[in-house]
Order: C-alpha cells, then sequence, then structure tokens
C-alpha cells in the first residue's frame, strides 16, 4: 500500500518534503521506518526466544524471507513510536510506548525491484512471552512468526543451519534455516539484536547498539 511519507536527507534529517512511498523507492531517497524486535524470556515453552517473521508470500520486496519482527514505514508527520501501531496491524499484539527498550536508529540501503530502498530505522526491543495462540497475524503482511532459540543465534550468523518453529494460524511447524532465509543485510542486524536480549537477560540496559 503506497503512502505519503517524509524524506530526510544524508545526516537522517527532515527536508521538509513530502512524497510517496512508492516515489522514495524508485528514486532512492531516504526516509524514516519503525522496527521491533520482540523476545521472550524462558518459560514453559523453553527459551529464551528471539522472534523473527516470515514476510507474506504476496509481498512486493523479500517475499517468504525472515525479518525483523515487526517493521512498517513512518508516514507524514509521524513520530518514531506512532509506529507501534504496526505490532498490532502485524500481529495482533497491544503494546504501550512504556513496553519498548530504544535501541537506537539503523541505516540500510538494499536494491529492490522498484528501485533503491533506503532508509533510517528507528529500532526497538519488547519483552513478551508469546504463545501461537496470542498472536493474529496479518494475511498480507506476514505468513508466520519464526520463534528462533537465542542459543542458536551464533550459530545461524556462523552459516549453520538451525531448528526453528514457525508459528501461524495457530499451530506450531517445525522447520530448517539458514541466514540466506533472512533479508539481505550487511551489519550482523540480527545478531546485533540478540546481543541487546542478553543485556537485558543479565539485567542490564541494551541502550543504542545501532
Amino acid at each position: 500500500m503506497d503512502e505519503r511519507i517524509d524524506l530526510l536527507d544524508e545526516r537522517g534529517e527532515k527536508t521538509g518534503q513530502i512524497v510517496w512511498k512508492s516515489e522514495a523507492h524508485r528514486a532512492g531517497l531516504w526516509h524514516r521506518c519503525f522496527h521491533c524486535w520482540i523476545f521472550s524470556p524462558q518459560t514453559e515453552y523453553g527459551g529464551p526466544y528471539l522472534f523473527v517473521q516470515r514476510r507474506a508470500s504476496g509481498k512486493e520486496t523479500w517475499s517468504d524471507r525472515l525479518d525483523v519482527t515487526v517493521g512498517g514505514h513512518l508516514g507524514a508527520g509521524e513520530e518514531p513510536l506512532d509506529g507501534l501501531r504496526e505490532i498490532e496491524e502485524e500481529l495482533g499484539l497491544k503494546v504501550t510506548p512504556d513496553e519498548l527498550m530504544p535501541l537506537g536508529t539503523r541505516r540500510a540501503e538494499l536494491q529492490i525491484p522498484a528501485g533503491t530502498d533506503r532508509e533510517v530505522q528507528h529500532v526497538f526491543l519488547l519483552v513478551r512471552a508469546l504463545t501461537p495462540d496470542d498472536l493474529c497475524l496479518q494475511e498480507e503482511e506476514v505468513a508466520a512468526v519464526v520463534s528462533l532459540n537465542l542459543a542458536d543465534v551464533e550459530a545461524l550468523c556462523g552459516g549453520a543451519k538451525v531448528r526453528v518453529e514457525e508459528w501461524a494460524d495457530g499451530e506450531r511447524r517445525s522447520a530448517e534455516i539458514s541466514l540466506a532465509d533472512f533479508v539481505p543485510g550487511e551489519d550482523d542486524y540480527l545478531l546485533r539484536a540478540a546481543r541487546a536480549v542478553r543485556t537485558v537477560l543479565a539485567g542490564g540496559l541494551p541502550g543504542a547498539v545501532f
């Protein structure tokens, strides 16, 4: 779905210009997004887990790939925490601003079929113990939520294949994934998110890791 978004300069500051998202992608213009990683501490289901989403097969970019738990564009005039709506829209979870831990901003540039996607991503962390029954996935956006054991992240990022559970429609199914299944990136995004989770589990605050 196209939407009006704020354009940014090379420093990530608003230029005052507003364009359609499709135009920003076509021309390779910088714009803002909201990202949220969700992790679950150890529960009766095991863990701790870091959750990632499997993008819907009908998505224009990176269909069926694994990605940050929740992500979406910020509309014109919106602030980073306005992205909270993405968590409810994509996963059906209600979250308040005070539950989010800011991890900083990440710059990402990727070639996509429509052009070049240049994003400044406002990244947050959310602690939430989840089960498949807690989720109501937005069919057009999310095919499944993948429960990735935190202990497997280092091996995964090192090139190994790991076993995970994919949750969809209230059901669990086992799957094997590798780093090649994720939306590409060159900054160890998944690994840095996992390290922020470990800091929280140790009783600390993750601070800005991007």
